[in-house]
């Protein structure tokens, strides 16, 4: 399966996964074939991208699994997290009251989700239902700063503080002119300075809510500080950070490096796992980090990777306590041949198993 850019579609090709609506109703189900009217009608709905079946899945069927890998959260919940946001940040561009409910529910689902998947780690969906990158990177953010947060064994009370605060840390951007927060390039030093106002905007916005914690309104000020005081927008350090704060700026960075921008392309997540632990003890708090690497995948699920023996396979579920040992399911030989026995084997046990590298930064993108 391949994840290719709409304008890039052509008739004939094969629908790889399903195709939905920003509202998440069915366009296309998966199998259908492309047509000039069919790809005219997702272009219509707006739909940035598509997947479709490629050669190695049409020619082995062990490359099925790798459609169906589930995200950490359910479709609906995102659709209704991304909606949410979306319209907290029109509210405020608009001066209308912001009213809390509608996120607090949703983080409620989201923490309820996370809760019973507690035990293996899945995947961060990598459609963007709304193809805009702050609120799926809201909801994103929200997701690994409560999964976080369930390592930490935080009450039900604590991990709604940072859900909701995670889910909101962005706020501020509403402040932010749109010729500079959706600038294309590099930013001016004085449209940085104006970028880097946000916390305090997103902090102004929420801290007297009577709905919200302050705990959680501190996130929106402190999630670009660092520890050792190179943040913004006061350089904070170490202890004058709040917890929350320290959890929800490691999953924004994490997040931010594996996202596609029309400036960068996304890394891969080990890439981005690197870049944060050689942050631990400078940018961000070596315990979280410690906790983050354990409770994030280095090879999500989904990934296809080489292992030792020369053999392909792609990574079915990861072992929270120690997610450089997953779970895979076989692929090809060592010549490159389709495995027909759907082989499933769990790393930890077959301890002369090894993964080499991820091999298909498609299927590892957004994780």
């Amino acid at each position: 399966m391949k994840r290719i850019a709409l304008f890039d579609a052509k008739p004939n090709m094969v629908v790889g996964r399903d195709v939905r609506s920003r509202t998440g109703h069915l366009l296309l189900k998966k199998g259908a074939i492309l047509s000039e009217k069919n790809i005219g009608m997702l272009a219509r709905y707006g739909v940035p991208i598509i997947y479709i079946e490629d050669n190695l899945s049409d020619s082995s069927e062990s490359l099925a699994p790798v459609n169906e890998v589930p995200d950490v959260i359910n479709w609906e919940t995102r659709v209704r997290a991304e909606r949410v946001v979306q319209n907290i940040f029109r509210d405020v561009k608009m001066g209308n009251v912001i009213n809390l409910a509608r996120p607090k529910k949703v983080v409620d689902e989201i923490i309820n989700e996370l809760l019973e998947n507690a035990n293996i780690i899945g995947k961060l969906s990598d459609i963007r239902i709304l193809d805009d990158y702050t609120f799926a990177h809201s909801v994103n953010v929200c997701v690994l700063a409560i999964s976080i947060g369930i390592a930490l064994n935080y009450s039900r009370l604590r991990l709604r503080e940072l859900g909701i605060g995670a889910l909101l840390h962005d706020i501020g951007k509403t402040k932010v002119p749109d010729r500079i927060l959706l600038k294309p390039a590099n930013l001016t030093n004085e449209e940085f300075e104006e970028i880097k106002k946000h916390p305090i905007y997103g902090y102004e916005l929420l801290n007297n809510h009577p709905d919200l914690s302050s705990n959680s309104a501190r996130i929106c000020l402190q999630h670009h500080e660092r520890i050792n005081g190179a943040g913004y927008p006061y350089k904070f350090k170490g202890a004058e950070i709040h917890e929350y704060s320290k959890i929800v700026s490691i999953a924004d960075v994490y997040d931010a490096l594996t996202a596609d921008r029309v400036y960068k392309n996304a890394v891969y997540p080990y890439e981005a796992i690197e870049v944060i632990i050689a942050s631990s003890g400078n940018h961000f708090d070596s315990d979280l980090v410690r906790l983050f690497v354990e409770n994030i995948s280095i090879y999500p699920v989904g990934s296809t990777v080489l292992l030792n023996t020369g053999e392909t396979a792609v990574v079915t579920q990861v072992h929270r306590s120690f997610p450089i040992r997953p779970v895979v399911k076989l692929l090809t030989t060592a010549d490159g041949k389709p495995v027909k026995d759907l082989k499933e084997l769990d790393l930890m046990t077959n301890t002369t198993l090894f993964i080499n590298k991820v091999l298909d930064f498609k299927n590892t993108k957004r994780q």
